[in-house]
């Protein structure tokens, strides 16, 4: 009966407390990957977490991006971080295969991301929260994070390759599992 409500909820719009945990977790992986500080969120509302999630995010990759040298490193660091993570929430959270791509739709909403499937391993992120903020190199620098992310809580092995993207002009990013 739990998982049925569980599973049932995945439809819906995440609450605020979920938001929030969303911007901590996503900060911690990257603070990993790049070793720095996240900013603190406890005093923070939803919107001003994920705010400053927005502004952290980007202030790694450019730095990263900086540095052509580093950059390879970090960002395979940060698909790394990505993958750990969606293992772990699957794990933790018992995410079984019906209901790993509605979770992922959930998580992502919570983002300000909308993510659907055509069901033949196409993806379509947009509209998305980030694409004001991001530069065409940060978003694909964030999509190893989003490969990681996806492949962890899927539980594939096959690579996320993406075809066109919003901050490059397209009216959503396309993805497909290969």
């Amino acid at each position: 009966m739990m998982l049925a409500a569980f599973e049932k909820m995945l439809g819906w719009p995440p609450p605020a407390w979920v938001r929030k945990v969303e911007a901590a977790l996503i900060m911690g992986v990257f603070a990993e990957a790049f070793d720095v500080t996240p900013p603190a969120c406890e005093d923070l509302s939803a919107e001003e977490a994920l705010s400053a999630f927005r502004e952290f995010t980007a202030a790694c990759m450019e730095a990263a991006l900086a540095d052509e040298r580093v950059a390879a490193a970090y960002r395979e660091r940060l698909g790394a971080g990505g993958l750990a993570l969606g293992e772990r929430l699957r794990s933790t959270l018992r995410v079984r295969p019906t209901s790993a791509f509605p979770f992922a739709q959930f998580l992502y909403r919570g983002i300000g991301i909308e993510l659907t499937s055509d069901g033949e391993g196409g993806l379509r992120f947009g509209p998305c929260s980030f694409s004001q903020r991001y530069s065409p190199r940060c978003c694909w620098f964030m999509s190893a994070f989003d490969e990681g992310f996806l492949r962890g809580l899927l539980g594939t092995d096959a690579q996320l390759v993406f075809s066109c993207r919003l901050t490059e002009g397209a009216p959503c990013c396309r993805a497909r599992f290969e």
